[in-house]
C-alpha cells in the first residue's frame, strides 16, 4: 500500500505541473468559442490524457533502468564478484520498488528480478536467512523452475531450516513435477525425514513406488517404519511392507503388519497381485494365528470392532447427575465467554490504538498527505483554467414582436459627458472580442485607444451617460446580472472601433 501511495503521489504531482502548463497554454483561446461554463470538460479529458502518459513514461523509465541494473549484475557474476553484483542487486530492487512502478506495472518487472535474484542466490551458495527468504518466495510463485527447485530441495536434506512454509513450498513443486521421478524421490525423502503421512506426502510416495525402480535400502525401510508406526493398513502400505520382506527382514511387526492388510483391504484387480503375494508369505501358518498377529496389529479388529460396554449399577435420582453436569457446563461456558469476550475487547482497542499511532508516524501516512495534497492543488489548478476567461453568463433572449423593417438609424452626435469602461487590454485582439461578447447581450460596447507609461491600453466602454449617478446605476446592474465583472465611470470619448 505504501509503494502504491508514492507513486500516485509522485504521478499526481508531475501530471499536474505538466497539465497546468498545457492548460494555461492551450485552453484560453476556446474560452470564448465554448463558453467558460464547459471549459472543466476539455481541463479533466487533458489532465486523465497527462496522467496516463506520465504512468507510461515512468514505467519505461522505470523498466530501462532495471534491464540495465540487471545486465550490470550479470556482468559482475560472471566475473565471480558476488559482493558487488550483490549490491546491484539491492539498486534494482530499489527500483522496483519506486515511484515508477505502479501495482499493476510492477508485477512482471519484480517477477524477472525476484528470478534472477534467486537464481544468483542459489548459485552462490550463501547460507544466509535473507537468501533463504528470496529463494522461498521465488519459488512459491514460481514453482515450475526445475533448476530452483532441485537446487532448493538439495538444500533442504543437507539440514536447512524447516518452516511452514517450506511445507507449502514442498506440494507446490510436488504438484508443479508430477512426472520428475528425481524431484520426487527428493521430496519423497523429506517428507520421511518429517515423518508425514498426509495426503501430499502419501501420494509423493506412491509415485516413487509405481516407477518401478528399486528404492535404496535406508528410503524403503523408513518407509516401512513410518507406516508400521502409524499402523497403516493400506494398498500403499501393503506394497511398502511387501518390498522390505523381499528384501530379508522378517521382523515380527512387519509380519504382523502383513497379516492386518490381509484381513482388511478389499481384493480388487488392483490390489488382488499384492495380496497374492501376501498370502504366499503366510503358506503354513496357522490361520488363527493370522488373526492372532492382525489383532495384535490392530486391537480395534477383536470382535468385528464392536465396542466393549460394561455395566454399571443404578442409583436412585441419577436423572439429576446430568443436569446437574449441564448446568455446571453452561455456567462454566458463560463465564469463560464472558472472560474470552471482555478480553478480545480490550486487545482490539489496543490493536486499534497501536496501529492509529503506527499509522499517523509512519512513512505511509506521509505519502497519503502528500497525495491529498497533491488532489487539493489539482482541484486549485483546475478552477483557476476554469476562470481564465471572463466570467460571463448568458442572457436568455427575449423575444421581439415581429416589426416591419425600420429605416437606416441616424446618426445623432453624443453629448453626454460620462461612460462605463469595464476593461482594459494590452491588445487590441482582446478587447474586439470583449466587445463583441458584450454586443451580444445588447449593449451599447465599443473600444477606445488610451497611451500611458510607455504603453497602449485598449479600452472596453459601455454606453453613455448625463450623470454619473445613472452610470453607476446601469454598471451595477450589470454586475448583478453577471454581464460585467468591475467598473468605473470614466469621461466620455468618441470610440476608435466598435
Amino acid at each position: 500500500m505504501a509503494l502504491f501511495f508514492k507513486h500516485m503521489a509522485v504521478r499526481l504531482w508531475t501530471a499536474l505541473f505538466i497539465a497546468s502548463l498545457v492548460a494555461m497554454t492551450v485552453l484560453p483561446p476556446f474560452a470564448a468559442a465554448v463558453g467558460p461554463g464547459w471549459m472543466v470538460v476539455p481541463g479533466i479529458v487533458l489532465f486523465v490524457l497527462v496522467f496516463w502518459l506520465t504512468g507510461v513514461i515512468f514505467a519505461a523509465m522505470g523498466r530501462g533502468r532495471l534491464d540495465r541494473l540487471m545486465s550490470e549484475a550479470a556482468i559482475w557474476e560472471r566475473a565471480g564478484m558476488d559482493r558487488e553484483a550483490r549490491q546491484v542487486l539491492v539498486r534494482a530492487e530499489a527500483t522496483v520498488d519506486s515511484f515508477f512502478f505502479s501495482p499493476f506495472s510492477r508485477r512482471a518487472p519484480a517477477g524477472r528480478l525476484l528470478a534472477h535474484t534467486a537464481r544468483f542466490q542459489l548459485a552462490s551458495g550463501a547460507p544466509k536467512s535473507a537468501s533463504e527468504a528470496v529463494v522461498s518466495a521465488y519459488l512459491k510463485h514460481f514453482p515450475r523452475d526445475r533448476a530452483a527447485a532441485a537446487k532448493w530441495l538439495e538444500g533442504l536434506l543437507a539440514g536447512r531450516a524447516v518452516t511452514h512454509q517450506t511445507h507449502e513450498i514442498a506440494v507446490r513443486i510436488g504438484a508443479a513435477h508430477p512426472d520428475d521421478i528425481a524431484l520426487q524421490r527428493m521430496l519423497a525423502q523429506f517428507y520421511l525425514s518429517e515423518r508425514r503421512c498426509d495426503f501430499a506426502a502419501l501420494n509423493t510416495y506412491r509415485v516413487v513406488m509405481d516407477t518401478g525402480d528399486p528404492l535404496p535400502d535406508r528410503m524403503i525401510n523408513g518407509l516401512a517404519d513410518l507406516f508400521l508406526a502409524e499402523r497403516r493398513v493400506d494398498t500403499l502400505a501393503l506394497q511398502v511392507y511387501l518390498d522390505v520382506h523381499r528384501r530379508g527382514s522378517r521382523d515380527a511387526h512387519l509380519l504382523a503388519g502383513l497379516a492386518a492388510c490381509c484381513r482388511m483391504i478389499h481384493p480388487t484387480p488392483l490390489t488382488l497381485p499384492l495380496l497374492e503375494q501376501a498370502e504366499a508369505v503366510f503358506d503354513g501358518v496357522d490361520p488363527a494365528q493370522r488373526r492372532e498377529m492382525a489383532i495384535d496389529f490392530l486391537p480395534e479388529m477383536a470382535d468385528g470392532g464392536a465396542p466393549r460396554t460394561s455395566r454399571r449399577h443404578r442409583r436412585p435420582f441419577a436423572f439429576l447427575g446430568p443436569v446437574y453436569r449441564a448446568a455446571t457446563r453452561s455456567a462454566r461456558a458463560g463465564w469463560v465467554g464472558l472472560a474470552r469476550l471482555t478480553r478480545w475487547g480490550a486487545t482490539t482497542v489496543l490493536r486499534l490504538l497501536r496501529g492509529l499511532r503506527m499509522a499517523l508516524f509512519s512513512r505511509r501516512a506521509k505519502w497519503i498527505a502528500l497525495g491529498v495534497f497533491a488532489i487539493a492543488v489539482g482541484g486549485l489548478v483546475v478552477n483557476t483554467v476554469m476562470h481564465l476567461g471572463p466570467d460571463i453568463k448568458p442572457v436568455a433572449p427575449v423575444d421581439e414582436p415581429a416589426s416591419s423593417p425600420s429605416p437606416a438609424p441616424v446618426v445623432v452626435p453624443v453629448t453626454d459627458p460620462f461612460t462605463l469602461q469595464t476593461a482594459a487590454y494590452l491588445k487590441a485582439s482582446d478587447a474586439r472580442r470583449f466587445v463583441s461578447q458584450l454586443k451580444e447581450h445588447g449593449l451599447d460596447a465599443y473600444w477606445t485607444r488610451a497611451t500611458g507609461g510607455n504603453k497602449t491600453w485598449y479600452q472596453v466602454r459601455v454606453s453613455h451617460f448625463k450623470t454619473k449617478a445613472q452610470a453607476r446605476a446601469y454598471g451595477e446592474d450589470l454586475k448583478k446580472r453577471h454581464i460585467i465583472g468591475d467598473y468605473y465611470v470614466a469621461n466620455y470619448k468618441r470610440p476608435d472601433g466598435p
